[in-house]
């Protein structure tokens, strides 16, 4: 099963970038297709679709935050399939595009990202913490403007970059930090009378520890760039 959703979520992926490509060559914005406006645009439509289907699991914990239901174990599971293979599939994309010269340099705040997202879902996966992955897809909703702000940004069009950025701070500090992340620490020690957690919650702590130092760490750099692409506009 893993396989096959990994290459299907991978080909979506990638056709939608082609697709964004062929949209911004129309208008004459690009000449590559690993270029960073289709990528960015990619990222935007993933992390909607991310964050929707986040909003959309994660109302089931209210009624199943054991997970014991099959059916709806296997929702989580598979949004846990969706988020890995964007994470995977884009860090790729990033690699290649300072491989091939189209990008100069790694984006070291997307990077760290990247990673910091990609061990914290193989360590919820390893101590079947399904029910966390909503959380980190709700907080991707961040991402769904950086498509447009980069054109915006092509364009020249401070207006709408500014709106943008003050969005994306606006969503770390009132939804991530304020919201979503409390909200996950909560659902977290609700859910250790679990089964499945007590066989493994002395790890499952350090578990948890990990991934908010992670999160932390990940909130302060994006801040931080965020303050930066505010004092340049």
């Amino acid at each position: 099963m893993y396989p096959i959703s990994f290459f299907t979520n991978v080909l979506f992926m990638g056709g939608t970038m082609l697709l964004f490509h062929s949209i911004l060559n129309f208008v004459n914005v690009e000449t590559n297709v690993f270029e960073k406006y289709s990528v960015n645009l990619m990222r935007s439509l993933t992390c909607a679709i991310m964050t929707h289907q986040s909003y959309k699991t994660i109302g089931h914990l209210y009624y199943d935050k054991c997970l014991e239901n099959e059916i709806i174990k296997n929702e989580f599971i598979n949004l846990y399939h969706f988020f890995l293979s964007y994470f995977v599939f884009d860090t790729s994309i990033m690699v290649y595009q300072v491989y091939k010269g189209i990008e100069k340099r790694y984006r070291i705040d997307l990077l760290t990202h990247h990673i910091v997202a990609i061990s914290s879902l193989i360590l919820l996966n390893n101590y079947n913490l399904y029910g966390i992955i909503p959380f980190i897809g709700l907080s991707e909703g961040m991402s769904i403007v950086s498509g447009p702000k980069l054109l915006m940004m092509y364009y020249g069009n401070k207006y709408w970059c500014n709106i943008f950025i003050m969005y994306r701070l606006f969503y770390i500090l009132y939804i991530r930090l304020m919201m979503i992340w409390p909200s996950m620490v909560v659902y977290y020690f609700m859910n250790r009378g679990c089964k499945f957690n007590k066989d493994t919650q002395e790890n499952n702590i350090y578990v948890l520890c990990t991934l908010l130092g992670f999160i932390i760490y990940s909130e302060i750099k994006w801040l931080y760039s965020g303050r930066m692409e505010l004092s340049r506009i």
